[in-house]
């Protein structure tokens, strides 16, 4: 740490080196891996099934979960609201 200027900020970017440890963290979490028809990947676990276009996706909807639950939709006014913040309805 530099005292001047705190804590430096820890950072990663998707990309083709993180590939290979989100496939050892899905695993390491309990999930089976299979490869889909169309370029599509699933984890699997014993209660779980997730389907993404690559293993750090399927890390993101296995977090969306354990943050939001089940119920992760988000509300028309969520929605809305996110929509207008980041620019992106226009």
């Amino acid at each position: 740490m530099d005292e001047m200027r705190g804590p430096r900020l820890r950072r990663i970017a998707s990309a083709g080196n993180t590939v290979v440890p989100a496939v050892l963290a899905l695993e390491a979490a309990g999930f089976r891996i299979n490869e889909l028809s169309g370029g599509l990947l699933e984890a699997v676990s014993s209660e779980e099934r997730y389907v993404a276009q690559d293993p750090v996706e399927l890390l993101g909807l296995i977090k969306l979960i354990e943050l939001r639950g089940w119920s992760w939709r988000a509300t028309d006014a969520q929605i809305d609201e996110v929509l207008e913040r980041f620019g992106w309805g226009d």
